[in-house]
C-alpha cells in the first residue's frame, strides 16, 4: 500500500510531494469547535470515545484532547483544527503503524483545504498500552514540514495498515 501512495503523492523525478493531488484529495477545512461542550459533543458526549479502525482499538480522552488543542507540548496554536480529529481518525488518507521510544503507535494522515491553505493533519501519535488497545496522544498540522508527510508517505509497505486510495478501497 505504501507503494501505491508513493506512487499516487510522490514526483518519481525530483522526489518532490505532488501538493496538487493532495489539494484534490482533500477535504474541506471544517470549522473549530469553540468551546469544550461542542467538541465533546461531536463525539456523542461521552468522556472517552471508542472506535476500531484497521484491526487497532483507539480510546480517545475527550477532555485530554481538547486541551491538548490549547495547550500541549510546544505550545503551538492548534484550535484552528480542533474540528478535523473525527474526520481524521474516521477517514484518514494514510494509517501506518511505527514505535516511538520502544512503544508501538499509528499515525493517522489526512489532508484538509481552506479557500487558499492546506493542512497537513496527523494525528500523531496513538501509543500501544499493555491491553494491547491504542491511546490518543496529539495532533498537529505539519505544513511548515512536508519532510515528516514524506517519511509517512514512504514508510515500508508492511508498516502501512491503510490507504484510501488503495486498490480495493474503492479508488
Amino acid at each position: 500500500m505504501s507503494y501505491q501512495a508513493q506512487k499516487r503523492y510522490i514526483n518519481p523525478r525530483d522526489g518532490r510531494i505532488k501538493t496538487n493531488v493532495l489539494w484534490n484529495d482533500a477535504d474541506n477545512l471544517p470549522s473549530r469547535h469553540r468551546n469544550f461542550k461542542s467538541f465533546k459533543a461531536s463525539f456523542g458526549n461521552v468522556n472517552h470515545y471508542e472506535f476500531e479502525i484497521a484491526g487497532c482499538f483507539i480510546i480517545i480522552d475527550i477532555k485530554y484532547a481538547y486541551e491538548h488543542f490549547i495547550k500541549n507540548t510546544y505550545n503551538d496554536p492548534r484550535a484552528h483544527i480542533n474540528a478535523t480529529i473525527l474526520p481524521t481518525l474516521k477517514d484518514p488518507i494514510l494509517l501506518v503503524k511505527d514505535t516511538y521510544e520502544n512503544t508501538p503507535t499509528i499515525t493517522f494522515y489526512k489532508t484538509f483545504r481552506s479557500k487558499s491553505d492546506l493542512y497537513h493533519v496527523v494525528m500523531f501519535k496513538a501509543y500501544q498500552k499493555e491491553n494491547g488497545k491504542y491511546y490518543f496522544k496529539t495532533i498537529f498540522d505539519v505544513c511548515n514540514n512536508l519532510n515528516k508527510v514524506k517519511k509517512i508517505i514512504k514508510v515500508l509497505d508492511r508498516n502501512t495498515l491503510y490507504f484510501k486510495y488503495a486498490e480495493g478501497n474503492g479508488s
